[in-house]
């Protein structure tokens, strides 16, 4: 096995586990160094390659997280158009609204 197969098996290896759930995600920079470092002292990828992939599994994790965020919101959204609930920008308008015609009563 040539070094270059051995990082990309090592790097298809940390792809899929942090594929798994919401491992991206939630990976912290220290996290993954730690996880690299110990690739880098047990020999299976170079400290350059392993600050590569520390840098690649960040990238990959703030895409999963915006993805996620945004998946959310979007599911958010749908439940409140479905359950028929106000926004809280329609109560205070509707608030402000009572106000005004609470003070032109007692005039």
């Amino acid at each position: 096995m040539t070094d270059e197969t051995k990082i990309a098996s090592w790097r298809e290896l940390l792809e899929k586990t942090i594929e798994l759930g919401l491992g991206a995600a939630l990976l912290t920079r220290e996290t993954a160094s730690k996880v690299i470092d110990d690739l880098v002292k047990r020999g299976a990828v170079s400290k350059e390659d392993g600050k590569k992939l520390v840098s690649h599994m960040m990238e990959r994790g703030k895409s999963q997280r915006e993805r996620m965020e945004e998946f959310i919101s979007e599911a958010v959204e749908r439940a409140m158009s479905k359950g028929d609930i106000a926004r809280r920008s329609a109560l205070e308008k509707l608030e402000e609204r009572l106000a005004a015609l609470e003070d032109k009563l007692n005039q």
